[in-house]
This record gives structure tokens, C-alpha cells and sequence, in this order.
């Protein structure tokens, strides 16, 4: 933010912990950001898409091109009994959840809570440094940075991908260890309706999944690799528990 010159988001680690903002449940590296889409806020859109492949540039944005401007009537007082009721302590600063909404507490007094949902970035001028790592040409490679997305896939590579425009068609090999992964139904109907919008000329998407029997002879020797291993496991115990002379 350009008022406190604070770090509230980024796609780097040593930035992140540099600012003691890391999340070890985080994945920092580039993300995906597809011009039209509104995944971020429009005066950063507006720059990337006048931006070349590997470019730099620092961006100041206004609220009204960023999480726009503060609206009083988002400020509300709710009864203290309430927040009790759900076993929440409305502490000032922080935020919660009302209705499915989240909101930030401003004050608690005289038995009222000031509850303020506008977002906790609205009012502020952002100060953006971006970089413009790669863009995607190619239908693979769109196809894949979606994937990538939608299953949050850490090799997306191993996925096996088909696309004939002849057939109007998209088929995806989804690789074994993938195809019990969270949410895996909802991610596939996800990523076909993008494939669907953001690459000409699809009208199915396939997956394809396969599950392939191990072969005798590799199962023969794994099974001896792991009965070697025991064995000279024991014969090591057995040296250890021997009495010395």
C-alpha cells in the first residue's frame, strides 16, 4: 500500500518472509492472470495487457481501479449478544464472517459492534511491481496453464494432452496419482467450461483416465529388492545384540 508502504500480497517467498507475511500453505510462484477475466483488479489488468513478454514495471493504482472507494453505508452496528451467540470475540482489526460475507471489526462499545464490510483494501492507492514472465500462445500451452489452475497441479506436464479442432475436441489424460485428488469432479467441470471460452473452436472435453496393471516381472522384483533389504536389515541387528569378545 502506498500509505503505509506495507506488503499485503506477492508471488515471492523471500518477499514474503522478508515482510512476515509467508504462508507455508502457499504456492509462491507466477500466476495466471487472463485479460478480460477480472481475477484481479482492473488497473493492474489494464497494464498487463499493454505490457511485452518480459517486461517490468511498477504501477500506481487509484481505488476507484482498485478495490474502489470507502462507502459509509457498508458500516454497520450489530449487537454484541449476537457475536456471542456464535462463540465469536469481536476483537478490534479482526475479520470475520457474517452471513457469508467477510467483514472487518472497526470498534466494540456500549454493548455494539461496528462491523464494516467494505473490503479491507478499499479507499487505498496500490503500488504494484509486476513482471510479465511469459505469454501463453499456443492452445497446449493455455490448456495446461488452466490445468494447472483448476487441479492446482504441481507437475502439469504429466498430463497427457489432445486437442483436434478438426473434432472440436480437448482429451485430457489424467495421471493415476492424480485421479482421487480433492474436489477432482468439481475442478474438471471448472476447467472444461474455461477450455470452452478461452480456446477457440472446443466444443467437448474429454478425460481419459487409466489405470494400468503392474507387470509380473517388475512386481518379482520390487518383492526381492524389499526381502534383500530385510535381510540385511536382520543380519545388522543381529550383529549389534552380538556380545563383544
Amino acid at each position: 500500500m502506498k500509505e503505509t508502504g506495507s506488503v499485503v500480497d506477492t508471488t515471492s517467498s523471500e518477499i514474503a518472509k522478508a515482510n512476515n507475511i509467508f504462508d507455508e500453505e502457499k504456492l509462491y510462484e507466477p500466476i495466471l492472470i487472463v485479460i478480460g477475466e477480472g481475477r484481479v483488479v482492473k488497473g493492474l489488468e489494464e497494464t498487463i495487457k499493454e505490457m511485452n513478454e518480459g517486461e517490468e514495471k511498477e504501477v500506481e493504482i487509484p481505488p476507484e481501479k482498485a478495490y474502489g472507494v470507502r462507502d459509509p453505508s457498508k458500516l454497520r452496528r450489530i449487537p454484541l449478544r449476537e457475536f456471542r451467540k456464535g462463540e465469536v470475540e469481536p476483537i478490534p482489526g479482526r475479520i470475520v464472517e457474517i452471513n457469508g460475507v467477510p467483514a472487518v471489526i472497526r470498534d466494540v462499545s456500549g454493548g455494539r459492534v461496528l462491523v464494516d464490510f467494505n473490503h479491507p483494501l478499499a479507499g487505498k492507492v496500490l503500488v504494484y511491481k509486476v513482471k510479465v514472465v511469459k505469454q501463453l500462445k499456443t492452445d497446449e500451452e493455455k490448456i495446461r496453464a488452466l490445468l494447472k489452475r483448476r487441479f492446482r497441479a504441481k507437475e502439469p506436464e504429466k498430463y497427457g494432452i489432445r486437442i483436434s479442432k478438426e473434432e472440436g475436441l480437448v482429451e485430457i489424460k489424467v495421471p493415476e496419482q492424480e485421479m482421487l485428488g480433492q474436489d477432482i469432479q468439481l475442478a474438471k467441470r471448472a476447467l472444461a467450461r474455461e477450455i470452452f471460452e478461452y480456446i477457440e473452436g472446443i466444443g467437448r472435453v474429454l478425460y481419459v483416465e487409466e489405470v494400468v496393471k503392474q507387470k509380473e516381472e517388475k512386481m518379482k522384483t520390487e518383492t526381492a529388492k524389499a526381502e534383500e533389504a530385510k535381510e540385511e536389515q536382520t543380519q545388522q541387528e543381529s550383529s549389534q545384540s552380538s556380545p563383544s569378545q
